[in-house]
């Protein structure tokens, strides 16, 4: 990977709909050069695919909370089976420190969220201990920041 990728994966991060042609010109390579960068890079595996930006509040979605979780690690992999399940959740992470399970959700409201914990978390017996943290506000959320 050069400098020439990186800004084309620049552009896309951005707006995966820029026209090739215009990040010809910005890079300084021809369509065909720029398709096949492209095409090489999700060859490589670092362009995984594309995706919609969804705004979650259009989707009744606007609390966004996270929740890490103290849990047995014999167990865990059962909680993150069980959680992948679940449309509320968006990111699940294994973690060091205090909580060895990071949990990302989005819901309606409060009252949504505490529905979803007791449900989905505490009604697990294993689970040890359990901290909510809820976002009041999102400054930046980018997957990878070029």
């Amino acid at each position: 990977m050069d400098s020439v990728d990186l800004k084309l994966l620049k552009m896309l991060n951005a707006n995966a709909r820029i026209p090739i042609s215009k990040m010809g010109r910005e890079v300084g390579l021809s369509t065909s050069g720029v398709r096949r960068r492209i095409k090489l890079l999700e060859r490589s595996g670092l362009i995984k695919g594309y995706t919609a930006i969804i705004d979650p509040k259009k989707l009744d979605r606007g609390l966004l909370a996270f929740v890490s979780v103290d849990i047995d690690f014999p167990s865990m992999q059962k909680l993150i089976s069980r959680l992948s399940k679940s449309h509320e959740v968006c990111e699940l992470h294994r973690t060091t420190g205090g909580h060895n399970l990071m949990i990302k959700i989005r819901v309606k409201d409060l009252e949504s969220l505490n529905k979803f914990i007791k449900e989905h978390i505490y009604s697990f017996d294993p689970v040890k201990n359990v901290r909510t943290v809820v976002v009041m506000e999102t400054v930046k959320e980018t997957l990878v920041n070029l």
